[in-house]
C-alpha cells in the first residue's frame, strides 16, 4: 500500500534541518541537477523524517511566477504495451483507467507524453531519447498483462526510471502497481448471476492468467459456488491456444456440466464468444460493451487511474527513493457495484 504522508513542514523548515539552502531542498525534490549525490540524501533522509511531500501544483504555480509566465510542468509517460493503439474502443476497464489518468495528471499538473512500444521502427534507442529530451523521470505502464508484453530491451530502458503499473500486478519493472482485485470481481458477478436464477454456471478464462493471478480468478469463481450452497462444484473452463479446439471443449463443458450460463472475463474471450450463437446457454461479460443490463457495474474502476497518477506522483517526490525501492508498492482495490439505471 502506498505510504501516506502529511505536510508537517515547510521547505524553508526542511532546508533547516538538511543545513542546506531552499534552492537546493527544491531542486533536489524536483530531481534537478546542481545538488550532489550527498547533498541530495541527505535532503531526501531529512524529508522522510519530517514527512514532507512536494505539493506539486503549488509548485508549478510559483515556477510559472518566477519563470515570467513559463510554466514548468513535468511531464509523465503514458506507456501502451497493448499491440492494439486503439485500445478504448477493444477494452472498456482499460479506456476508464486510462481516461483518470488524464484527469488526474492534468489536475496534479503534470504533462502527458503518449508512447506505444509496438509503434513503426520504434526502438529502444528513440524510446530513451524521448525521454530524456522531455526530462522525463518516470509514468504508468498498461497493457502488459502478457509476460512478454515489454520487450527485454525497453524493460532495461524502464529500470532507470520510476514507472506504475496500471491495472494490473504486473512482473514487469515497476516501482508500484494499482489494480482491482480480480477474486473479488469474479465472485462478485457469479454469485449475481447465481441471483437471476441460474444453477449451473460455468466459467471460462486463459490458464496463464489465472496462474498469474495466482489463483484469483478461479479463486473467486469456487468461492462464489460455496457461498451459493452448491454441492456440485463445477471447475473453470481454460482457453487455450487453438480457437477451434476451444469452441469444440467449450461445448462439451457446458454438456458434461449441464450449464444454463457461462461467465467469460477476457475480453478476448469476450470477443469470440459474442459471435458464436449459444442458445443453450446464457453468457455473461466483464467487458461493458457485452454487459446484460442485469449485473451491476463496477462503479470505481476509475479510482485504478486516479490511485496511479497518486502513487506515481509520491514515487517522483519521494524522499528517499532508495528505500522505497526495497520492496514493490501495491494497492489492491475492492470493487464497488452499482445498478444500471
Amino acid at each position: 500500500m502506498a505510504r501516506k504522508r502529511d505536510r508537517k513542514i515547510s521547505i524553508e523548515t526542511l532546508a533547516i534541518y538538511a543545513d542546506v539552502s531552499k534552492s537546493s531542498v527544491s531542486r533536489s525534490l524536483s530531481g534537478k541537477s546542481g545538488v550532489s549525490k550527498q547533498t541530495a540524501k541527505k535532503i531526501r533522509c531529512a524529508a522522510k523524517k519530517f514527512g514532507y511531500v512536494r505539493n506539486i501544483p503549488l509548485s508549478k504555480a510559483m515556477s510559472y511566477i518566477r519563470g515570467g509566465g513559463i510554466m514548468e510542468c513535468e511531464t509523465i509517460a503514458l506507456v501502451n504495451a497493448k499491440p492494439v493503439r486503439d485500445f478504448s474502443k477493444l477494452y472498456s476497464a482499460i479506456s476508464q483507467y486510462v481516461h483518470a489518468v488524464r484527469k488526474a495528471a492534468e489536475k496534479r499538473g503534470y504533462a502527458i507524453c503518449d508512447v506505444w512500444l509496438y509503434e513503426k521502427n520504434f526502438t529502444v534507442a528513440k524510446f530513451e531519447r524521448l525521454l530524456s529530451a522531455r526530462g522525463i523521470r518516470g509514468g504508468i505502464v498498461f497493457g502488459h498483462y502478457y509476460k512478454d508484453s515489454i520487450p527485454e530491451e525497453f524493460c532495461a530502458g524502464m529500470k532507470k526510471l520510476k514507472f506504475v503499473s496500471l491495472g494490473v500486478k504486473s512482473n514487469a519493472p515497476v516501482c508500484g502497481s494499482v489494480f482491482m482485485d480480480r477474486f473479488l470481481i469474479v465472485k462478485g458477478y457469479v454469485k449475481r448471476i447465481f441471483k437471476l436464477g441460474y444453477d449451473n454456471i460455468g466459467f471460462v478464462i486463459e490458464k496463464f492468467s489465472d496462474k498469474y493471478e495466482g489463483g484469483k480468478f478461479s479463486g473467486g469463481f469456487f468461492s462464489a459456488q460455496f457461498e451459493s450452497g452448491k454441492n456440485n462444484i463445477i471447475p473453470p473452463f481454460y482457453w487455450g491456444k487453438s480457437n477451434e479446439r476451444n469452441i469444440l471443449e467449450l461445448s462439451q463443458y457446458r454438456q458434461k456440466y449441464g450449464l444454463d450460463a457461462l461467465f467469460s472475463y477476457s475480453t478476448d474471450i469476450s470477443e469470440i464468444l459474442s459471435r458464436i450463437p449459444c442458445p443453450e446457454m446464457k453468457i455473461f461479460h466483464y467487458d461493458e460493451r457485452f454487459a446484460d443490463k442485469r449485473i451491476p457495474y463496477i462503479s470505481n474502476q476509475r479510482e485504478v487511474g486516479r490511485e496511479a497518477v497518486k502513487m506515481l506522483s509520491e514515487l517522483l517526490c519521494d524522499t528517499c527513493y532508495e528505500c522505497s525501492m526495497s520492496k514493490s508498492l501495491e494497492i489492491s482495490l475492492n470493487p464497488e457495484w452499482r445498478p444500471y439505471h
